[in-house]
């Protein structure tokens, strides 16, 4: 399977990232690699070129805020230096509502300052509040990651053009299958979430990138998947 595009992937969580960093190449997957801080954005960039198939993408990752602040210094010298952003966005689960007040501040900063960009969001029981902000700001390039919220949410963030990122654990979950059903063809993209996300519940490794396409089109009855996403893609960047 030709052209993979892999729109979420955490290079820096894999001990073994410049085997990784080479392999991607070699494979020819684009491949966003996200961040959780700029900070980490800075030291990604630092070690490794960006290439025809891997671009890294300044992030805040709300997971983070429990334990670092977030640099608005950094982000903005960073803005300049990528086309992508993320990991960013909203987490209002257990661990993290107690700050929703300062997540809504850094994500309302991160839109305001990157009109121009292309997102990958993170939103886990903040649809309502994710939804306000993009409608409010007017960011319209937007990868929801690893969507899991109300089936209800989505048609309303289709209408803002948004776009949903497939991944391996959601096409072996109920839930996850059920939001795939209510996605258009049109705004569907794959993702790995690498290593966080699972192929064939095992750790995702970049070689397993065409099996979580096989799994989607399989689901859909798509002959083209690959096809498929990579129109997608290029429509949502172009």
């Amino acid at each position: 399977m030709n052209k993979l595009i892999d729109t979420h992937f955490h290079l820096d969580y894999y001990r073994d990232h410049s085997k990784i960093y080479k392999m991607i190449n070699e494979l020819q997957q684009y491949t966003i690699c996200v961040t959780n801080q700029p900070e980490v954005f800075e030291s990604c960039i630092d070690l490794y070129p960006t290439t025809k198939y891997i671009k890294f993408a300044l992030g805040y990752n709300p997971q983070s805020i429990n334990d670092v602040r977030f640099n608005k210094a950094a982000f903005l010298r960073n803005l300049q230096k990528t086309k992508y952003i993320g990991e960013v966005g909203l987490d209002f689960s257990e661990g993290y509502k107690s700050k929703k007040t300062q997540q809504i501040e850094i994500l309302e900063f991160i839109c305001k300052n990157a009109k121009d960009k292309i997102f990958t969001m993170h939103c886990k029981g903040a649809e309502r509040e994710l939804f306000e902000i993009l409608k409010e700001s007017g960011n319209h390039k937007i990868i929801l990651h690893w969507y899991n919220g109300d089936v209800f949410w989505i048609k309303e963030f289709l209408n803002l053009g948004c776009y949903f990122s497939i991944n391996g654990s959601m096409l072996n979950s109920v839930k996850g299958k059920n939001i795939i059903r209510n996605i258009p063809k049109d705004r569907l993209l794959i993702e790995s979430d690498g290593p966080f996300g699972k192929v064939n519940g095992k750790r995702f490794t970049c070689n397993q990138l065409g099996d979580i396409y096989m799994q989607l089109g399989n689901y859909l009855k798509i002959n083209d998947i690959s096809e498929v996403i990579v129109n997608n893609f290029v429509r949502l960047v172009k």
